[in-house]
């Protein structure tokens, strides 16, 4: 196969760009469309010396590949990493649909933990980041094309690491495409695992207004209750407008990450400096998803009503985990706990309740999450261990 070289940034500048940025807009007041300009406009300054475009590293001593892939016909962005690439390999599939990966996910704790004990492959799925291209035929926006995606996503990982089999692990969203993968292709899978369980994306938005409007009439807040008189409950004309205004009340509420009355902003401005200073997308990469955030949520929004996992996935032949947070509504913990129960799963299948979370265990419990994967999902991946010898056992003298 042939590999892509090394071509690094300057990570570190990058790094201490970010701080020091960071704290500027904390103390200015700009409004969020100029700080995003600004932060574009800086990024156009960085671009030269603060963007990889592929690199290359697969030996004993770890993992590190970045480069873009022809994954379904188009050019997707895969990076994959791990401290040592005899561990077993793990494909994540994020969450969104069309939320950046690279530079928020890949940089959190757990996931750096992971990468010692699995080699991790980091997918931006077609849509989104470094994955969008204007060439991309909007008809390939549909959830068959994702989980095809994804197998061939899960093949080209095995071919490069010379491995027979992934973990699947899906999150949020991308938990729709890992329980259809699971169930149509056990072959190439240990155990799927899944965060934020998601099983009937318009039933769940249903939930999420009566959540919203609970919360609301209890605290009195005159705001949110205006906000939701715009809101179109009927299911033809809910529209995704709707669904990301009730998003921002959700995670106000506790709903996405626990905890009441949340004052940071749903979309926060770290976030987006993270991302638009990011040294695995190029300023054109940057300026796509400034003008473009909503891409892939709008261009799947009509598959995504269709989608019901009871219905699509009553079985799954591999072994199942469901990793649940207790206090999770943007992606129903009740719905997904519903699911569980009806699911067929020859090979086994558990529910870690997650009492201190919502939708985020990775990060709300780390330390628990971490403990669940290493411990009881990873050894799926091991040959056994021997066993006593089978002989005839002793036999007495005569």
């Amino acid at each position: 196969m042939n590999k892509p070289w090394y071509v690094f940034c300057d990570r570190a500048w990058g790094t201490h760009f970010n701080t020091i940025f960071l704290h500027m807009i904390k103390q200015t007041n700009f409004s969020f469309r100029t700080t995003l300009f600004i932060c574009l406009a800086l990024a156009i300054s960085m671009n030269i010396s603060c963007t990889a475009y592929r690199a290359a590293m697969v030996s004993d001593e770890g993992v590190y590949y970045f480069s873009r892939v022809e994954i379904g016909g188009v050019k997707q962005s895969v990076k994959i990493r791990g401290a040592d690439r005899n561990n077993p390999v793990m494909l994540y599939l994020h969450g969104g649909p069309g939320f950046p990966l690279f530079p928020i996910e890949t940089r959190g704790g757990a996931m750096r933990e992971l990468e010692r004990h699995f080699t991790l492959v980091y997918w931006e799925q077609r849509g989104t980041g470094r994955s969008f291209s204007w060439r991309l035929p909007r008809k390939s926006m549909n959830v068959e094309q994702f989980v095809e995606d994804a197998r061939e996503v899960a093949i080209y990982a095995m071919d490069l690491l010379d491995d027979e089999k992934v973990f699947v692990w899906g999150h949020s969203w991308g938990s729709n495409v890992g329980a259809i993968l699971a169930s149509r292709h056990p072959g190439i899978i240990h155990a799927y695992m899944s965060t934020g369980q998601s099983v009937n994306p318009f039933k769940n938005e249903r939930l999420n207004y009566e959540f919203v409007l609970e919360n609301a009439l209890r605290t009195n807040n005159h705001l949110a209750l205006r906000q939701l008189e715009r809101v179109d409950t009927v299911a033809q004309n809910y529209s995704l407008r709707d669904a990301l205004l009730l998003r921002k009340w959700v995670y106000h509420y506790g709903g996405i990450v626990k905890g009441e009355l949340r004052e940071r902003p749903y979309v926060d401005i770290g976030d987006v400096v993270n991302t638009l200073t990011a040294y695995e997308y190029s300023l054109f990469d940057k300026f796509n998803m400034l003008i473009l955030p909503y891409f892939s949520a709008e261009t799947l929004w009509d598959d995504l009503q269709t989608i019901d996992l009871k219905e699509m996935v009553p079985r799954i032949d591999v072994p199942v985990f469901f990793l649940v947070g207790m206090y999770d509504i943007i992606v129903s913990a009740t719905l997904a706990q519903e699911y569980f129960e009806m699911l067929q799963a020859p090979a086994g299948k558990e529910l870690i309740l997650f009492e201190q979370s919502a939708h985020r265990p990775f990060s709300e419990e780390q330390e628990k999450f971490l403990d669940v994967v290493i411990d009881r999902i990873r050894p799926l991946a091991l040959p056994p261990e021997p066993g006593p010898p089978q002989g005839k056992g002793h036999q007495p003298p005569l």
